[in-house]
């Protein structure tokens, strides 16, 4: 999200009594998100101008797909990320469509906790996860 977009549109601006949200403002309230976890920047280095904001942390989905992965014995089995977003084994999962970078995010944070290896593919969607207890 561009902060200078977002000032010009819902919840950040009310146009029936014209008042906006300062970008100022509204950079002070995603710093808060960012040091939560809720939120990353992800405008050019050393700037912040544009944000992720999760609705759920990537730790949270973490958990949630390999609790999945282990319920549905997927344990030590490859799934490209595709599978894992848009396979008919993730029907009525709430990680399913999930967009690319939560998910990316989800599984670095798997991966570090020694619980998913991930495999370097020719897109995003080549790529590939292993999950272990």
């Amino acid at each position: 999200m561009s902060l200078a977009e977002a000032v010009t549109e819902p919840p950040f601006t009310n146009r029936q009594i014209h008042r906006s949200l300062r970008v100022d403002v509204l950079r002070e309230l995603v710093d808060e998100l960012v040091k939560q976890g809720n939120a990353v920047w992800t405008g050019a280095k050393n700037t912040k101008d544009s944000c992720l904001i999760f609705w759920r942390k990537p730790e949270v989905w973490a958990t949630m797909i390999h609790q999945w992965a282990n319920e549905r014995g997927m344990l030590n089995t490859v799934l490209t990320l595709f599978e894992l977003t848009n396979g008919d084994d993730t029907v009525g999962q709430e990680f399913r469509y999930l967009d690319p970078v939560t998910l990316r995010r989800a599984l670095d944070v798997l991966q570090s906790q020694g619980k998913a290896q991930l495999f370097v593919g020719t897109s995003d969607e080549d790529m590939g996860v292993k999950f272990f207890t």
